[in-house]
């Protein structure tokens, strides 16, 4: 069986890429936008989402989650941005906010199985212990499970659900049916992806064959 990539459940939505291609330009740029007072509501979102998004071009993040905040301050219902920088409050683990921000989504769309499964990735990876929670993220990664069963993100972030509750064994076989699917139907996976994907596969491996190397012990 071929073995791939970890999925990094942040899951971006399409957004117009323009504008700036460095930092003062678009810190120029944004300054424009201040003093102009011609621009419709609709141009300037459409503006601050290209900012938004060349911030995220450079790996500014911190810039970005500004940009998108900026946009949410004029349209507080713009989804894009709410689910973009639901992600990016994890990437800077700004976990709270970033709860806040999918339990809000999940409320208006409870069929969309990316807002359970970012739910369920936040929960087992947050590094913040009181925010991680092994039984929340198996929770919400089934629901996504249940409404996207061919979906190989969704397997993924399953298993990890189930490694950081210390279910390896379910874990270990997650992540193989997620190979599976993602061998079947993968069309976006890249060499960096393969690679973690096998660190998630081989991490798997190791806990669950540690504890039943243990249980082996015990039993003697």
């Amino acid at each position: 069986m071929r073995t791939l990539v970890k999925y990094i459940p942040l899951i971006f939505l399409p957004i117009s890429i323009g504008l700036a291609q460095n930092g003062d330009s678009t810190n120029s740029a944004l300054s424009s936008l201040r003093i102009s007072g011609e621009r419709s509501q609709e141009d300037r979102l459409q503006f601050l989402m290209d900012v938004a998004q060349s911030y995220v071009n450079e790996d500014d993040t911190i810039s970005a989650v500004g940009a998108y905040e900026r946009i949410l301050a004029i349209d507080p219902d713009h989804l894009q941005a709410r689910y973009v920088v639901g992600h990016l409050y994890i990437t800077t683990k700004q976990y709270k906010k970033a709860e806040t921000i999918f339990l809000a989504l999940l409320e208006q769309y409870p069929d969309d199985f990316k807002i359970f499964n970012n739910l369920a990735w936040l929960y087992a990876t947050a590094e913040d212990p009181s925010i991680r929670d092994g039984k929340k993220a198996i929770k919400f990664a089934q629901e996504a499970m249940l409404l996207a069963p061919n979906d190989y993100h969704v397997w993924s972030t399953l298993s990890e659900a189930y490694y950081v509750s210390g279910e390896y064994e379910k874990a270990h076989r997650a992540i193989l049916h997620m190979a599976s699917l993602a061998v079947r139907y993968g069309t976006d996976i890249t060499e960096q992806s393969v690679k973690d994907y096998n660190e998630q596969i081989l991490k798997c491996k190791r806990a669950m064959d540690t504890a039943e190397s243990m249980k082996t012990e015990d039993g003697q």
